[in-house]
């Protein structure tokens, strides 16, 4: 066994090696993996048995809905793509080196080795670009086998780590994504390359990762007022400001989208507020206004006398990513 599925194993298990080892087996001959320029490859999404494995492991319904909350001082909208381990899995980028000596990404889908359901599988991705040769021509690596017959056959070098991730959730086919601003909910066009198949998933940005592995993680404040609910509309299947749907809440993020270091793993915060005095949307019967829309209200950095009367750090971590514009991702 060479050293790329050594890492890849070791990856696989949470433990990103700090320096990648170059492929040195030179006995490994060409098995036909690695693809000719223009090959069709096949979409995992017709296998039913695989079709049916995703949608029963990603988390999401169909029509994933965007829900309310705040951030920064300002309403934002985000998705609830379910729970989320805390680890970053590999995933390959094929590209090359531009005249400024960075990589820049080729027009050829990433890899993975995991799909939802299959052990070690995470919507966060721990990238490591794999710069071609001169020798490549656009031939197509489907697999994590291939990598390995690629760099075998003088295509691709030794992979080099990104210092961040990527949040990709892998969905089934027929997936649809709530996005607003009068757009139609968006399918997932975006394609991985896994097992010599196609899957595909959302492309929802980067996210910063520490240790190779470990992704990083965020606040979700959920509130309730002391002896209530809590202001969740999708936690409770009520409508609290009455305009129809069941989407609102007064969540608070820890970060936001426009923020550096913003990342969209969240631990769930449970937070008591006091019942009288403030206007949250539970008073103003509004999804945009509530007197508490900043994190920095709530803990600063300790919890706020003034509105915190409890809080709970929960076990629960989700992939919560924030839109990042009306009408799109």
């Amino acid at each position: 066994m060479n050293s790329l599925i050594r890492l890849t194993l070791v990856l696989s298990s949470l433990a990103l090696c700090s320096c990648l080892d170059p492929l040195v087996d030179d006995e490994v001959a060409s098995a036909g993996l690695v693809l000719p320029a223009g090959t069709i490859v096949p979409s995992a999404h017709d296998d039913p048995i695989v079709e049916q494995q995703i949608a029963e492991n990603d988390g999401v319904p169909t029509l994933i809905p965007r829900i309310k909350a705040f951030a920064q001082g300002a309403p934002v909208h985000y998705w609830d793509f379910g729970p989320s381990p805390d680890f970053a899995a590999p995933i390959f980028l094929v590209a090359k080196r531009n005249e400024q000596g960075d990589f820049e990404r080729l027009p050829h889908p990433t890899i993975v080795d995991t799909i939802p359901g299959d052990p070690g599988y995470s919507p966060y991705w721990s990238v490591l670009f794999l710069e071609v040769t001169d020798a490549y021509n656009g031939e197509l690596i489907t697999s994590f086998a291939a990598i390995e017959e690629a760099q075998s056959l003088g295509l691709i070098k030794a992979p080099t780590p990104a210092p961040f991730a990527v949040n990709c959730p892998t969905v089934t086919a027929d997936t649809l994504l709530e996005v607003g601003g009068g757009q139609p909910p968006l399918p997932p066009e975006s394609l991985f390359f896994w097992n010599g198949k196609t899957v595909r998933y959302y492309d929802l940005g980067r996210m910063p990762i520490t240790g190779g592995t470990k992704a990083a993680e965020s606040s979700m404040y959920v509130l309730s007022r002391e002896g209530k609910e809590p202001l969740s509309e999708p936690l409770r299947g009520v409508d609290i400001t009455g305009d129809g749907d069941t989407l609102d809440t007064n969540n608070v993020f820890s970060v936001s989208k426009i923020e550096d270091d913003y990342t969209p793993l969240c631990r769930r915060v449970n937070v008591t507020v006091p019942s009288e005095g403030l206007s949250l949307i539970d008073t103003t019967q509004s999804d945009t206004q509530s007197s508490i829309q900043d994190a920095s209200l709530l803990f600063s950095p300790g919890p706020v006398p003034t509105t915190v009367i409890a809080f709970e750090e929960t076990e629960f971590l989700g992939n919560c990513p924030q839109q990042s514009q009306e009408g799109g991702l």
